[in-house]
């Protein structure tokens, strides 16, 4: 069966699963130096394919319904959800209510995400909802994302590149309400 939910990926606890649609101009507004998609797309060749179906999905009237189903079909619920967990973005106003949607259905569920798009589109639907954790991507005056050397001063560094730190277990800033929505979260190109 061709879900459009997938469970998260290694560097995610299994109490998570997550929803991936394209890293492309068209979605993000930008492709970043280095994304991680754009080298995923050649090293996998499967998973644009899967992304753009996802993609597809997303702009159809039953988006919701399917999601919502597939959540309760699951033996196992999730704890976190995460929104473009290795790639994509918020791309519409229209695509930003249907999460709403999404999650407002699904309160026993933390969902998060990051967007370098808070200026693009209204949020405040997202950002209002208790089990969402939105996180702003250009919350260092650029993106939250570059070597060692160029680490804000006192930024929360991810600590994902460490061995053995998974997100969802061993570390949940970014599924706090108050940590990374409103303080930020930086990465550190590896």
């Amino acid at each position: 069966m061709n879900r459009l939910i997938q469970p998260g990926n290694m560097k995610l606890g299994g109490d998570t699963m997550m929803f991936n649609i394209p890293a492309i101009i068209e979605i993000c507004g930008r492709i970043c130096e280095g994304c991680y998609s754009h080298k995923a797309y050649r090293m996998y060749p499967n998973v644009l394919p899967a992304q753009e179906r996802r993609l597809k999905a997303s702009k159809q009237p039953d988006f919701t319904t399917i999601v919502n189903k597939e959540l309760s079909s699951l033996r196992k619920k999730p704890k976190y959800f995460r929104i473009h967990g290795s790639a994509g973005e918020f791309y519409s106003q229209s695509y930003i209510n249907a999460w709403q949607a999404i999650i407002k259905s699904n309160p026993k569920i933390t969902f998060y995400a990051y967007t370098k798009r808070m200026k693009d589109f209204n949020f405040s639907s997202l950002q209002g909802l208790q089990n969402m954790v939105l996180i702003d991507s250009m919350h260092f005056g650029g993106i939250n994302f570059d070597t060692k050397d160029n680490v804000p001063s006192g930024a929360f560094v991810c600590p994902a590149e460490k061995d053995k730190v998974i997100c969802g277990i061993n570390c949940l800033w970014c599924m706090q309400k108050g940590k990374a929505d409103t303080k930020g979260v930086f990465f550190i190109k590896h």
